[in-house]
């Protein structure tokens, strides 16, 4: 893949002045070293990643983006998703910095019948297959967008096709993440189940049978978490209305190309002003950028430094949540891997593991420096083969 020499040269020197000590690989089954065992560290609050699953080997076109913007590459380059040793990487990463759940979107392929998937390759074939699935925790967002493909047809699609799926392979997993014995399912667009399913009034029967089938599978019900990035009371309003437990923002879009410290400011302020209206508890989450995938409207960035400061001013607003609500449990950053869209955390050229060093200093006790190993320090990859070999059948 074009430029990536150079990346690895200067990640590779930066972590050695980083590290104070060699981080042993761990044997493969076939004598070769394989990534070394995760070292979780211990945090003051759960924290979760939103997690973009869009990196496919038949999709090189999803990288554009990235291309026009080098600083973004990933460590892993232009990677193909469905690898476990990408999930692998990504557990070690996250959990040695804090992060101990993902949340995965999750694509419906068509509705009214069995369940069929887009994207599901970063759950179902790198994640369940990985060496180190049992370190970290999971969850779902049901990205519903796409109308009359990804939400459902109809009451009796949502309870006899769609929520025996999730129970199935998702919520009985023992990596999925259930807090008070309730699995936590995030929708991306819930007010469009009005239309699916008729009205208000069904969706929030739905949302309630949904409830009763999980504490007949043997769980003590479900929290349903919407998403929205606004403060219109009437929306909120809508998303009590519809049953919701807790609303929350895959991401927070700040107008005007904003400075960092702007960037900062209007996302702390539409956090305390949801939190004031005490119309619907939110869980809250933070914003590392944006860009759009084509650079449209708003582009902004928050360095690792700053970022560091935003957290810290998010755990204090957390602090001040009611202790018996989710929000006080747990926070949410976006995003671990939206390249092409401008928010990312994971390990990337510009920044190394900057965003990750902020998390684990703001939310753990943990020491530093620390080691962090890539790659390369292992022989192991590349993992870009798919997309190297797609760019050359097309010259």
């Amino acid at each position: 893949m074009p430029r990536m020499t150079g990346c690895w040269i200067a990640l590779s020197l930066s972590l050695a002045m980083a590290c104070v000590s060699p981080v042993p690989a761990e044997p493969a089954t076939d004598g070769k070293p394989y990534i070394p065992e995760p070292q979780p560290v211990k945090t003051s609050l759960l924290i979760g990643a939103h997690h973009c699953p869009l990196w496919e080997a038949d999709k090189p076109r999803m990288w554009d983006q990235v291309v026009k913007h080098p600083e973004r590459t990933p460590v892993l380059g232009f990677y193909a998703q469905e690898n476990p040793e990408i999930s692998d990487w990504e557990t070690k990463w996250a959990v040695e910095h804090g992060v101990s759940f993902f949340v995965y979107c999750w694509y419906r392929d068509g509705q009214g019948g069995p369940v069929k998937m887009r994207f599901g390759s970063a759950i179902h074939d790198a994640l369940f297959k990985s060496r180190y699935v049992a370190r970290m925790k999971f969850t779902i967002m049901w990205e519903n967008q796409d109308r009359g493909r990804a939400g459902v047809a109809d009451e009796a699609d949502l309870m006899q096709n769609l929520l025996p799926f999730w129970l199935e392979n998702y919520f009985r997993h023992p990596g999925y993440l259930k807090i008070d014995n309730r699995p936590l399912l995030f929708i991306y667009r819930p007010e469009f189940l009005v239309e699916d399913l008729g009205s208000v009034e069904n969706v929030r029967s739905a949302f309630e049978k949904m409830r009763a089938a999980c504490r007949a599978a043997g769980f003590d019900g479900l929290y349903l978490l919407g998403e929205y990035r606004g403060l219109d009371p009437k929306h909120l309003r809508l998303m009590k209305d519809l049953g919701l437990d807790y609303t929350f923002a895959y991401c927070w879009y700040v107008q005007d190309n904003p400075t960092p410290a702007k960037a900062i400011a209007a996302q702390l302020d539409a956090i305390t002003k949801t939190r004031d209206l005490a119309i619907l508890p939110e869980v809250v989450t933070v914003s590392q950028g944006w860009s759009g995938w084509r650079d449209e409207g708003s582009i902004w960035k928050i360095p690792p430094a700053e970022y560091k400061e935003l957290l810290q001013q998010a755990k204090a607003l957390v602090a001040t949540f009611p202790a018996n609500e989710l929000g006080s449990k747990l926070l949410l950053l976006d995003n671990w891997n939206e390249w092409s869209e401008g928010h990312y955390l994971a390990p990337h050229r510009e920044y190394g593991f900057g965003y990750l060093d902020a998390v684990r200093d703001v939310f753990s006790d943990a020491p530093g420096p620390h080691a962090d190993v890539v790659p390369a320090d292992l022989g192991l990859g590349p993992y870009d083969e798919a997309y190297r070999r797609q760019q050359s059948a097309q010259k």
